[in-house]
């Protein structure tokens, strides 16, 4: 009997037919997911992110928008790395940002915003928002034409990374132009074009230093013409920045400002928002009165070992893995996405927005794992990845003591945990197992490199912390709810100095037992005291600067009780018999010392005739003391040269310059006369100095690489008051003592 054909067919067809409807609809079913995930995610990022950043100015943009727009006024930025100036400048700004800074920021950083720092600082934000959104859209589509994956996927990872994303258009920083970068430089790398990828990266360096270090990436590769791009490359940017910003305030940040974040110690280094594991350590054997005041011990020794060690041990054994020449091209999409990571996680101080890099990381690897058919693997870092860029911080405790610490970084053990599964992965990628990898000749070699990078640092390390971390019993007063203590004046036992908090800058007053602390009306600055300790001045910053006059018994203070002494100036400080009035007054960035004799019997305070300048405008003046002769010592630079003392006298018509062996800066004269205290700079930092005034024999009073700004005496010529920034970050003082004299 024969067969019809169709039964035949229906038998090998139906159920083929069959399983391709299953897999159809699964893979339909898949995509609608897919696109149901990105739909969400888009709508977070722009409800969370885009939206709130649309209407608030007042960001971490700021802090490049002001240096822009100083810059683009013709500002000398010589000074843009103190605290108080930028806050000074912000204020006659009138940016309302209750405290702005460019403390850890390259001078390079702030010619993305340049072109929009003509605008009101809301617009100037929207016009670099919708920059970002270009940039990332550019960058999608970069990654989506490297990874192999599609547009769909490579936009779920990119908006998976919640916080990174909002946080960097919330604060209008910078990290997805980095982003754009690091993914313009691995596709002109990938594409055989190793200069263009070299240079890219120089120009991300200029902005945030660690990009640089892929440099170490091309040297172990022997990708010579990249290496070369980036060398070239930068030394080209960097003497491009010391032509546009001068050579001041290029080493400034360099030699100054630069290896603070680079030990870990950039800006409040026990805060455990940064999650790093140098912030842990911190935390955890390092005391600080007012920042970290119950470690579970004080053990900096232990400190110092173990930072190293840890980043020893994230750091070697990759550049190991990683392999002496460039892998075909999958593998090297893969180690390219794990440099990225073990950049930030090598990293001591980053925030959340820095994490936008990790978008390079993820999709690079996605895809390689993805091609690889290792589907699973691909889920696991997918779903670490979202860990990392998930806000957890949100459930922990924001002030955690003790060993609790280990329980409030969750960002870091995300971290952690993603930077092992790499490490797995990329061992697994060259199909040698880890005992052939620990028995191979390179095995030794690795082992002493991780020895020559881990023993002497530990050593720096040690030297370090045994100057810094020392007595706390100096410390004059605590102030949990201040961040910097500076500029102190003495009068009898009390000192009044400036603090900074989340609020502004104010003036503080510290009798010997208790605080308390006076809003002048605005951010106050650099009191005084005069002779008899019943009045006080400051400088009171709005849009422009005003010297006030209170009462130092009459706490607290009505505005009717303010006087105003100077319009228009800066810094008073008052001569010992009362009589006159020094002062600053700046002009785009410059100050010019200018003195004014005191009249308390006339009530116009105000006069300016009574005012006359005491230097010229071929000196920037940047503080200024009385002897008690009405002598006047300040410190002032001369266009391309260093910091000096000078001296001057209210008669006189021309200052006379002391010769020095190094920039000096911050004089104050003992009441006696006999002293002179000064900060000295030294390889980067400020040293406390003192002076006897006839033999002019000087000694250093400290020893520590950090500095020690801001002398004052006591009445009695044998003490000094103080501020040091050492164990607290860069430029953020605190106040103490010392016996100068015996």
């Amino acid at each position: 009997m024969s067969v019809p054909k169709t039964s035949i067919s229906s038998r090998f067809t139906r159920p083929w037919s069959r399983n391709w409807s299953f897999v159809s609809h699964r893979s339909l079913l898949n995509v609608t997911v897919e696109y149901l995930v990105l739909a969400g995610l888009v709508a977070i990022f722009f409800w969370r992110g885009f939206v709130p950043a649309w209407k608030t100015p007042n960001t971490d943009f700021e802090d490049y928008y002001l240096a822009a727009k100083l810059y683009r006024q013709g500002y000398t930025l010589e000074q843009v790395y103190d605290w108080s100036w930028i806050q000074r400048q912000k204020d006659h700004a009138g940016i309302e940002k209750n405290v702005l800074a460019f403390a850890l920021l390259t001078p390079f950083s702030l010619l993305p915003v340049l072109p929009f720092s003509s605008l009101p600082p809301l617009s100037a934000k929207r016009g670099w928002l919708l920059l970002n959104l270009v940039l990332l859209g550019l960058t999608v589509y970069l990654l989506q034409r490297m990874s192999r994956l599609s547009a769909r996927r490579v936009a779920i990872l990119v908006f998976l990374a919640i916080v990174p994303l909002r946080a960097n258009f919330v604060e209008g920083q910078m990290y997805v132009l980095l982003l754009f970068l690091f993914t313009a430089a691995a596709y002109l790398y990938f594409e055989d074009r190793g200069l263009a990828a070299g240079l890219t990266l120089a120009v991300g360096g200029a902005l945030k230093i660690y990009p640089s270090l892929f440099l170490i990436y091309f040297v172990r590769k022997k990708q010579w013409r990249a290496a070369g791009g980036l060398i070239v490359g930068s030394i080209v940017l960097w003497l491009f920045s010391v032509r546009l910003f001068g050579f001041e305030t290029v080493r400034t940040y360099l030699v100054e400002v630069l290896p603070w974040p680079l030990r870990g110690e950039g800006q409040d280094p026990y805060n455990i928002h940064w999650n790093t594991f140098s912030a842990v350590l911190h935390r955890l054997f390092i005391a600080e009165p007012d920042l970290n005041p119950h470690p579970v011990a004080h053990l900096p020794a232990l400190y110092a070992v173990l930072q190293p060690v840890c980043q020893g041990l994230i750091f070697v054994p990759f550049l190991w893995l990683m392999g002496s020449s460039r892998s075909e091209v999958e593998r090297e999409k893969l180690h390219w996405g794990t440099f990225v990571a073990m950049l930030l996680i090598l990293s001591t101080n980053p925030g959340s927005y820095d994490f936008n890099a990790l978008i390079l990381t993820a999709v690079l690897t996605v895809g390689y794992l993805i091609h690889a058919s290792r589907v699973r693997d691909a889920a696991i870092v997918t779903t670490l990845y979202g860990l990392v860029c998930f806000p957890l911080s949100h459930w922990v405790h924001d002030s955690p003591s003790g060993f609790r610490t280990l329980l409030a970084v969750p960002r870091l053990w995300a971290m952690t945990a993603l930077w092992i599964c790499l490490l797995m992965i990329s061992l697994r990628s060259t199909s040698v197992p880890l005992r052939a990898w620990l028995k191979s000749r390179e095995a030794p070699l690795f082992a002493g490199i991780w020895l020559a990078l881990v023993v002497p640092a530990v050593a720096l390390n040690l030297v370090h912390v045994k100057s810094e971390f020392t007595d706390y019993a100096t410390r004059l007063v605590v102030a949990p709810d201040s961040y910097l203590d500076t500029d102190p004046s003495v009068t009898g036992e009390t000192v009044l100095f400036t603090m900074m908090t989340n609020r502004g800058y104010l003036t503080g007053v510290f009798d010997g037992s208790s605080l308390t602390r006076l809003w002048l009306d605005a951010d106050s600055f650099h009191p005084a005291a005069d002779p008899g300790g019943r009045a006080g001045l400051a400088e009171v910053a709005s849009v422009g600067s005003r010297i006030v006059q209170f009462p130092l018994d009459a706490i607290p203070l009505t505005p009717e009780q303010f006087a105003i002494q100077v319009r228009d100036g800066e810094k008073p400080v008052i001569s010992p018999d009362g009589r006159w009035l020094a002062f600053i007054r700046e002009s785009k960035g410059r100050g010019t010392l200018w003195l004014k004799e005191l009249q308390p019997d006339t009530k116009d305070t105000a006069q300016d005739s009574q005012e006359k300048p005491m230097s010229g405008s071929e000196l920037d003046v940047l503080e200024a003391t009385f002897d008690p002769e009405d002598e006047i010592i300040f410190s002032a630079r001369r266009s391309g040269q260093p910091s000096a003392l000078f001296v001057t006298k209210p008669g006189s018509s021309y200052p006379s310059q002391e010769s020095a062996p190094a920039p000096r800066r911050y004089p104050a004269v003992s009441p006696d006369g006999r002293w002179l205290a000064f900060s000295q700079r030294e390889l980067g930092h400020w040293g406390l100095w003192v002076q006897n005034r006839q033999t002019r024999a000087a000694r250093r009073l400290t020893g520590s690489d950090c500095n020690f700004t801001a002398p004052a005496w006591y009445p009695d010529s044998k003490r000094l008051v103080y501020a040091t920034d050492c164990a607290r970050g860069y430029g953020l003082t605190a106040l103490s003592r010392i016996t100068a004299v015996p």
